[in-house]
């Protein structure tokens, strides 16, 4: 793991993500941060605003996959980038509030295009050390 809490693991066209945290709700927000790091500086982004995304209800990859679907429709859909996120369980699903704020293309630069967080792969898992993640975005 890297310090920056996911790492890129080999794969033929598209990003492969690994993330680990030591608590579902966790794994959740660290995701989402991974997800944007690949996107842009994150540190360059700041804490202006709150938005809540909530996962709804499904197995912990389908809550996952739910909430890196909806932070990229922010981006996708309002210029919207997240600096950091936390989360908490809620009536049994994962509640995720991020911050961050409107894309500024003098400030934020575009490492990459996202297109999509693919079911392909998709796994979020409990071990004896945490919990893990596995994603695969398209690129």
């Amino acid at each position: 793991m890297t310090r920056k809490g996911y790492r890129l693991l080999p794969h033929t066209a598209d990003l492969l993500v690994e993330v680990r945290a030591a608590d579902f709700p966790s794994l959740c927000a660290d995701s989402i941060e991974a997800l944007f790091s690949l996107l842009t500086d994150r540190r360059r982004i700041r804490p202006a605003e709150r938005r809540t995304l909530d996962s709804g209800p499904g197995s912990p990859a389908e809550e996952l996959r739910s909430l890196l679907r909806q932070a990229l429709l922010l981006f996708s859909l309002d210029r919207f980038l997240i600096r950091d996120a936390g989360a908490n369980m809620v009536g049994g699903r994962a509640v995720v509030v991020v911050r961050g704020e409107r894309m500024d293309d003098a400030r934020h630069p575009v490492y990459r295009e996202i297109k999509a967080v693919t079911a392909h792969a998709l796994a979020a898992d409990e071990g004896p050390s945490g919990f893990t993640a596995r994603f695969v975005l398209d690129v």
